[in-house]
């Protein structure tokens, strides 16, 4: 027997390369004589789209229905930038099974709509699939979920399903170098389907006897795994991808849609904010006066690269406030000692990063521009720094707004240790667009 595994990961709300994508197998799965499935390995919602944001990921599910989807896991997006009561609403709707075993309300619940693990007979072949998610424990506490080790959970199922299965499909939104480990500590496992660092396998990586697929990002590549089985063993297995350009084209107007879901106005009167990534702002350094006062935290430290887009006297709707600020970033409140506060301060005055391009750790902007201070500063000459302009003590905690971005030890090394609290599921434009309608 023969079937074919269509899988796709890490869309990220890209919906116009999706459409493609589902065209694509709507056309060619009716054409094959024997059985596929099409599943989904997570981080197919981003809230960057605006139609994502105005339907919190119900849009994402409608698509993934008519995509005849059979099977989908979560990543961190579907589990860490929509509220607890979002994330247990999502999939009300869906009509394919969502696996994730290692999500967990606080009494121990899987998501409603969630099952740990499925088994689903193929012609008379019992296919066991599995899905965990990168384990960011500190982000899914803050939403009041547990997430557990993906390998755990993993083996657990394993172990619980021994002998109901004939096939063991892993879905992984854990990362590559997951996946490699757990190739050798799992080699009973038949295939991998991995995602979350956005890696690609043209033609699938076969490692201890487990064959590996990927499909990259953003819809560029529809991944396809073909198995051939006899007497209920895989015998055969290979994995290629079809590149987006080689898709049909497809018409659509997502763009529209969330624009006008969003064509809600915030404010009563035309604004004027100036977007810049070299220098200073009013729009700016608002934007970091609303995180502050948002934390309450001693000082404050952003960059002006969030602010991604600016506008001159316009009564601002959600949608604007969405295109200013599109990154599904939250706030972060670091408790931090004055010699630490002072390593953090005196890193922001090279301004390293200013003209860089940036990308990654949620930022959906394109320069990471300077960083700016909120009640905090510094007198260059004679390098001593200051909080609400008392000089910093280094043996006193201060309470630091700033973040999450920068605590995953890229821009400030000397955050990762310290004891945080991470604000969710408030994005910043939550907190900018509160802070606008207060003044």
């Amino acid at each position: 027997m023969r079937v074919t595994l269509y899988h796709t990961n890490d869309i990220h709300s890209h919906l116009d390369a999706f459409s493609r994508i589902k065209t694509y197998m709507a056309e060619q799965r009716p054409k094959l004589d024997h059985p596929s499935l099409y599943l989904d390995i997570g981080d197919h919602v981003d809230l960057s789209l605006p139609v994502t944001e105005g339907t919190m990921g119900k849009r994402n599910v409608q698509l993934l229905n008519e995509a005849n989807c059979d099977i989908a896991t979560i990543g961190n997006n579907e589990g860490m930038t929509i509220s607890h009561d979002a994330l247990n609403t999502l999939y009300d709707e869906a009509n394919f099974t969502v696996t994730c075993a290692n999500v967990f309300d606080e009494s121990g619940q899987l998501p409603n709509n969630f099952v740990e693990s499925y088994i689903k007979e193929v012609e008379g072949v019992r296919f066991l699939f599995v899905g965990v998610t990168a384990a960011f424990t500190p982000f899914y506490r803050a939403l009041d979920w547990l997430v557990t080790d993906p390998l755990a959970a993993i083996q657990h199922v394993v172990r619980q399903r021994k002998e109901q299965y004939d096939v063991l499909i892993v879905m992984s939104h854990a990362g590559i170098f997951f996946d490699e480990e757990l190739c050798k500590l799992l080699p009973e496992a038949d295939v991998i389907l991995g995602s979350h660092t956005h890696h690609h396998f043209l033609e699938g990586k076969v490692s201890n006897g487990v064959l590996m697929a990927a499909a990259g990002k953003y819809g560029h590549y529809l991944g396809e795994v073909t198995l051939e089985i006899e007497a209920q063993q895989v015998v055969s297995k290979r994995a290629t991808l079809h590149a987006l350009g080689t898709l049909p084209e497809v018409k659509t107007d997502f763009e529209q849609e969330g624009r006008a879901i969003l064509n809600r106005p915030v404010v009563t009167k035309p604004m004027t904010l100036q977007r810049e990534t070299n220098f200073i702002t009013e729009a700016t350094y608002r934007l970091a006066q609303s995180v502050h006062d948002y934390i309450g935290a001693d000082c404050t430290i952003i960059n002006a690269g969030l602010m991604v887009k600016g506008y001159e006297q316009k009564i601002l709707t959600e949608y604007d406030i969405h295109q200013m600020l599109p990154h599904p970033i939250n706030t972060v409140r670091a408790r931090v000692s004055g010699r630490v506060l002072k390593d953090i301060l005196m890193t922001a005055r090279e301004q390293t990063y200013m003209y860089e391009h940036a990308q990654g750790l949620g930022f959906r902007g394109d320069i990471f521009g300077g960083y700016i201070l909120y009640n905090a500063g510094y007198i260059d000459s004679s390098n001593r720094y200051f909080v609400n302009g008392v000089e910093i003590q280094d043996d006193e905690t201060y309470l630091l707004g700033t973040v999450d971005m920068y605590t995953f030890g890229r821009y400030f090394p000397m955050l990762k240790g310290q004891s945080m609290d991470y604000i969710m599921p408030a994005f910043l434009r939550d907190i900018f667009k509160a802070y606008l309608q207060e003044l």
